[in-house]
């Protein structure tokens, strides 16, 4: 056994090799494409997430969910604006300034992003089939306080 630094640096490569298999493109580009295809793709597969902040989130100006997502304004509303022009969001008046507008979701939109957290159980069950629940927790739990982590230091 090695000392406490060369083990933790040990752990720390494996949690690298691991999180950059996990987030490269072409493995994200094909989880996106399948559960799109799944859901009846009527949106750009990255378009969902963002559906699925505003409906959290919403109803919220462009600039708050641009500053919430890490995306500047303008790429934000090209984003926002495939959404709308497929009639998932739409921008209802600010009640607390009427010159404003806020970002709302459709029924329309409601009813895409409940297909596509359908497709995306449906994928996570199918990947996670030979796991328990407990198993299945565990990972929530160490993602959740994984994201947490790395969001209080970057």
């Amino acid at each position: 056994m090695g000392s406490p630094r060369t083990d933790r640096a040990a752990a720390l490569a494996k949690v690298e090799e691991a999180f950059i298999g996990f987030a490269s493109r072409s493995t994200l580009t094909r989880l996106r494409e399948r559960i799109a295809a799944q859901a009846g793709g009527t949106i750009d597969p990255a378009g969902y997430p963002m559906l699925g902040r505003i409906r959290a989130w919403g109803p919220l100006r462009i600039t708050d969910l641009a500053e919430r997502v890490g995306l500047d304004v303008s790429t934000a509303s090209r984003r926002v604006g495939d959404l709308e022009r497929a009639g998932l969001v739409k921008h209802v008046a600010d009640p607390d300034d009427r010159r404003a507008h806020l970002l709302e979701v459709t029924p329309k939109g409601k009813r895409t992003l409940a297909r596509f957290r359908e497709a995306h159980h449906a994928l996570l069950d199918e990947a996670l089939t030979e796991w328990s629940p407990e198993e299945i927790r565990a990972l929530a739990d160490v993602l959740a306080r994984f994201t947490s982590a790395l969001t209080n230091v970057v």
